[in-house]
């Protein structure tokens, strides 16, 4: 087996890890676009059920109403709560699987420099041996010149 064709299999495989990482990179982005999304609706609910509460301390309101829209302001709050930390773990899922892109595309790329320097090194062995021959030709073309001059 060649070295040619095994660099040529550990780059494939290193592409394939790139790709790799460049979806998941793209699924933890949408899952931190989502994530961000429920937290604005919750301080948004959060939001709507301040002013609602609000309005019923400014009229006259029946106990039971006041207490009902203090639960659900509360309630309001803890969903604020869960989404930010939902957030939070997205957030760091994205930092995660952007490292992995990072490192994935170092891998590659360090797969591909060791192939380009062993294709270069192919061609200087090639024209070495090319040298080689040429030089060879030309002290054969040297020695029959001279044998026919004497």
């Amino acid at each position: 087996m060649s070295n040619r064709f095994r660099l040529g299999i550990v780059l494939r495989l290193r592409e394939m890890a790139e790709e790799s990482a460049r979806i998941n990179l793209s699924h933890a982005v949408e899952a931190h676009q989502r994530a961000v999304a429920v937290v604005q609706q919750a301080q948004g609910r959060a939001g709507a059920e301040l002013r609602f509460l609000a309005d019923l301390q400014s009229s006259p309101a029946e106990a039971g109403e006041l207490q009902s829209a203090v639960l659900a302001l509360g309630a309001a709050q803890r969903a604020i709560v869960a989404a930010q930390e939902r957030l939070g773990r997205a957030t760091s899922s994205l930092f995660e699987a952007r490292q992995a892109l990072a490192e994935a595309t170092k891998r590659r790329e360090v797969v591909e420099r060791l192939r380009d320097r062993f294709l270069a090194e192919e061609r200087r062995a090639g024209d070495r041996l090319d040298m080689l021959a040429m030089a060879e030709i030309a002290s054969t073309q040297h020695a029959v010149r001279a044998a026919r001059n004497r």
